[in-house]
């Protein structure tokens, strides 16, 4: 059996579905994963056989209107400004998930990819199975991953919740419906896409989903089906042949654990200021730090024994030999720090990171977020310190933390496929001659 993985978003983003590429390899079927042309080279190190998507997240992050959308609060505001980055790559990668589909018998697709894999699904004639990292099936348990949190409180609000989650459906189809109806006539000749054609099958839970995040970050919800499942998270093995610099490691023997701070793919319009108000923040709590210098790089005066600057350092590594991880509140950066039971301090640039930010806060393994725009030497220091000295944080992230690497999201994922394509395999064989 054959399965495309369609995936769309920076690195942190594909990472979790080589993960599950590797699971599927191991088992035995043959995987190809549908990405962008900037991470290929990471797709085949992992070898993993790959097929190029249209658009370049970072190009796109790093343009005023990506980083606009990067900070924006307002979930309308969000979507559009979404579209207007995406529209002029919908066609070719409606073509390219089409293309890269032919010959598959299961198409798995990231949350930003499944309204176009809807498409190739129904040109190929083969199921879809949306394999999320945010909840994207209705709910009364909590809102939409778009709303902010702090501005919709969880407990008592399920109503509220539900709609957020049909809002978002009609939301995301009203400011695509005509350019992806408009490709998707040309391509294919099919019929244009209602909205309960693309989400149908996702609010009446009518085919498995795949969520690779663990209920042990955030409780499995009682309206979900048993379609829905949380896999647990989607963790990469490392290469083994990669090595920590001898400055890292002699960084590390030289003191006591440092504090890590980085903000992965976000890109910042100030990203001198941002390094300087992180080092502040940590000379004046005491702390030493290792600084990721992601895509625009901190870059500040950093010189001293007290800081090291980093390029890419597997965090499944790095974060057991930190006392604390800063960072943006990515799922995938959470996780890691989950598995590595180490507090965090959460600054939430926007999209789906508030939401993460607020969950880990209400899991007690996280002081309460600080918005990217509210970033102060003192807010930071302030919650450097409280996630240090406050023994609940270090607490619960050792218990959640146990409880993670107990689980197994790529084997629990592969099963779930395993079952579900089971009898459609059954069918499609021949019979055997009487």
């Amino acid at each position: 059996m054959r399965i495309l993985i369609a995936a769309i978003g920076t690195h942190g983003d594909v990472r979790p579905y080589v993960a599950l590429a590797q699971g599927f390899q191991s088992a035995g079927y043959a995987v190809a994963i549908c990405t962008h042309v900037t991470h290929r080279q990471f797709v085949e190190t992992y070898g993993i056989p790959f097929a190029p998507l249209a658009g370049d997240v970072r190009a796109l992050l790093a343009s005023e209107n990506g980083r606009q959308l990067l900070t924006q609060r307002n979930p309308l505001v969000a979507v559009r400004q979404l579209h207007a980055l995406a529209a002029p790559l919908l066609k070719q990668v409606m073509v390219d998930i089409i293309e890269a589909a032919a010959g598959a018998d299961l198409i798995l697709a990231s949350t930003l990819a499944y309204p176009n894999a809807v498409t190739a699904s129904h040109v190929h004639r083969i199921p879809l199975m949306l394999a999320g990292l945010q909840p994207f099936t209705p709910t009364s348990a909590f809102p939409c991953v778009l709303l902010p949190p702090s501005r919709y409180p969880f407990p008592g609000r399920g109503t509220l919740y539900r709609f957020t989650h049909h809002a978002a459906y009609r939301l995301l189809q009203w400011t695509s419906a005509r350019l992806v109806n408009q490709y998707r006539q040309a391509l294919t000749g099919l019929p244009a896409l209602r909205y309960l054609d693309v989400f149908g099958d996702l609010i009446a839970q009518r085919t498995p989903v795949l969520y690779g995040f663990s209920e042990h970050l955030l409780p499995r919800p009682v309206d979900y089906g048993p379609f829905v499942h949380f896999t647990g998270f989607w963790f990469l093995k490392e290469r083994c042949d990669w090595e920590p610099s001898p400055a890292l490691v002699e960084f590390l023997r030289d003191g006591p654990p440092p504090v890590y701070a980085g903000f992965g793919s976000m890109s910042d319009r100030r990203p001198k200021e941002t390094a300087q108000i992180v080092v502040e923040a940590l000379r004046r709590s005491g702390q030493r730090g290792i600084l990721a210098t992601g895509w625009e790089g901190l870059r500040a005066e950093l010189s001293g024994p007290d800081i090291l600057l980093i390029d890419h350092v597997p965090h499944t590594w790095l974060f057991p030999r930190t006392a604390l991880a800063v960072h943006h509140a990515g799922v995938g950066t959470v996780a890691a720090a989950l598995q590595a039971g180490v507090p965090q301090v959460l600054i939430p640039f926007g999209v789906d990171q508030p939401f993460w930010a607020e969950i880990a806060h209400r899991r007690q393994v996280a002081p309460r977020p600080i918005p990217r725009n509210h970033l102060a030497v003192q807010r930071l220091a302030a919650a450097i310190m409280q996630a240090l000295h406050e023994p609940v944080f270090r607490r619960n992230s050792e218990q959640v933390g146990a409880a993670i690497r107990s689980e197994d999201g790529v084997s629990a994922a592969v099963d779930v496929v395993r079952r579900f394509m089971a009898p459609q395999t059954t069918a499609a064989q021949p019979s055997s001659p009487a």
